[in-house]
């Protein structure tokens, strides 16, 4: 199940286990969906957690870019949390890594988002 939350001024999109992995197959009947709420979301501040994620493929980066440029087209911020090295690896393969903050957790991020990390 995907999850969609609201912390603070911030909306969250969680990956459940069911999506370690991102692909087509998966992700296919969602996506849609999902942009829909990141295109929405107000304000534009939107953390991907994709803490149970393991894989993801050129589906999912499609996905991405495409959410990330309708919320930075907003003047909004989409970060990623939870991302493990497998996974990083195939956005540093793709020269995209430098597109998206990174964080450990949704705590972290929101705060980041909000301007009161330190």
């Amino acid at each position: 199940m995907v999850n969609i939350l609201r912390k603070r001024e911030v909306t969250v999109i969680e990956f459940g286990n069911e999506y370690d992995s991102l692909d087509e197959t998966n992700l296919g009947k969602t996506s849609q969906q999902l942009i829909e709420v990141a295109k929405h979301a107000d304000p534009p501040l939107v953390i991907f957690d994709l803490t149970s994620t393991r894989y993801f493929g050129s589906y999912f980066i499609q996905f991405l870019i495409r959410t990330w440029k309708l919320v930075k087209k907003r003047n909004g911020r989409l970060v990623l949390v939870g991302l493990d090295d497998p996974c990083l690896s195939v956005l540093r393969r793709s020269k995209i890594d430098s597109l998206w903050e990174r964080f450990a957790t949704t705590d972290e991020a929101v705060a980041n988002l909000l301007g009161e990390a330190s």
